[in-house]
Parts: C-alpha cells; structure tokens; sequence
C-alpha cells in the first residue's frame, strides 16, 4: 500500500456517528449495533474484541463509533486500547494518551487515572499509554487479569482494539480475556489468502469468532468474489460509500 493510499484511509478514521444518529448511508453501523445488543445476552458476552487480518482494515474506527452507538442506548461502554503498535483510540476521541495500561501496568497510574470519560454520552476509554515492547508480559500478568475483571464490573460492555492477526500474536493471548471476537475485512484490500490465514489462526486458537464486518465496501465497484464469500457475514459497515477506492 502506497503513500497516498495510507493517507486516504487515515482521513477515514473518525467518529462520524452522532448522539441525534447516523444517516443512512453509515446505516450498517446500526446493524452492526443492533447485533452486538443481540449477542449481549443478558452480560453473557461482555468484552467483544476487534480483529482483523492486517493494518488499515478500519479496527480502531469500528470500535470507537461502535461504542458511541451502544452508549446511546444507555449502555456503560469502554473501548480499550491494546493496539500496542498502533495506538489509536485516544486520538480519535481526542484525548491525550497519557497515563494509560502502560502506567497501570507499572504502577505510576490508578485506575481513576487511566479510565477516561469522553465527551459522548455513556463512553469511556483507557488509552495504551508509554509504548510497551513487551505485550506478552503484560496480557498474562496477574495485575492485566484484575484489570479485566475490574473492567467486567464497571462497564456494561468492553470494547477492545487489538493488533492484527498477522502482524503479532496478541490476539492468543487477548481473546483469552474476551467472550466474543468481530472480524473485519477491508474491500479492495485484504486479500483472500489473508482472511484465510487470519481465521485459520483464531479458529486454531479457538476464539469466538461471532461474526465480521465487510469496510470500505463500495457497491459500484464490488466483484463476484465479495459478493459471494463475504454474503453470509451478518452485517456491513460502509463508511463512505460516495467516495471511490
């Protein structure tokens, strides 16, 4: 993906859901939403955790207007940053990512600190914080363990936004913390053998694959392929449907 790609998708990543709603056009958003309510269960699945097979498939942008959207129907919903390469989250929401896991993990943050309210209604979101180089120690600490729990608590729903399959193996050890997994695909750029290898991977692993969502879909330029292997996916997310790939 070239420079001028990686631009284009950059502009796409903002909170473009609202507390009055969506238009029609981002109406996947609400199906989206809708099935999340559905999957819920009575607090059966709490923490839903973000996947895909690579970068720029659209994680961190679902995540955030997800939770917008589930905190409008008086839902307590926290996104949590575990994107340790790219963290994203807070800016998004516009705050600054200062005392997040990263602090938490060493002690120098509390949780008051490290969980911060957004200005939308019913959302809040613990940021990444300092880079952390070693994900592994962190995922399988004690202390991330009580965080999570703590987290069950306080929140009705959990949202976490995590690194991408095929780029670092967090997902083993997240997915050990989450009851469900959503899965994106990116049109006209993740590649078939990328879906392929992605769930091989989180199905040998055994998590919860609950469903997946189809970004950047664009109808007039969609292909026998899409149509036809992503049709029995559930629900679509289409961010800009006017603008071309």
């Amino acid at each position: 993906m070239n420079a001028k790609e990686l631009k284009r998708l950059s502009r796409r990543e903002a909170i473009i859901v609202t507390e009055k709603g969506i238009s029609e056009k981002l109406d996947g958003y609400n199906r989206l939403k809708d099935n999340v309510l559905y999957i819920m269960d009575g607090g059966k699945n709490k923490v839903v955790q973000i996947e895909s097979s690579i970068s720029h498939e659209a994680k961190t942008t679902v995540a955030c207007n997800l939770a917008v959207l589930l905190g409008n129907t008086d839902k307590k919903v926290l996104v949590l940053d575990l994107d340790f390469r790219r963290a994203g989250v807070h800016q998004l929401f516009g705050i600054e990512n200062k005392n997040g896991l990263a602090e938490y993990m060493t002690e120098s943050a509390t949780y008051e600190e490290i969980v911060k309210e957004t200005k939308y209604k019913n959302v809040w979101i613990l940021p990444r914080g300092a880079m952390i180089y070693n994900s592994s120690l962190v995922l399988l600490s004690d202390r991330f363990k009580a965080l999570m729990a703590k987290l069950r608590e306080d929140f009705d729903l959990v949202i976490i936004d995590t690194t991408p399959v095929l780029q670092m193996s967090d997902y083993i050890h997240v997915s050990k913390h989450t009851d469900a997994t959503i899965f994106l695909v990116a049109y006209g750029i993740t590649k078939k053998a990328q879906v392929k290898d992605a769930i091989a991977e989180l199905k040998k692993n055994n998590v919860n694959i609950i469903g997946s969502v189809f970004t950047f879909y664009d109808p007039k330029r969609s292909n026998h392929y899409y149509n036809y292997y992503y049709k029995r996916s559930g629900y679509y997310y289409t961010p800009d449907k006017e603008k071309k790939d």
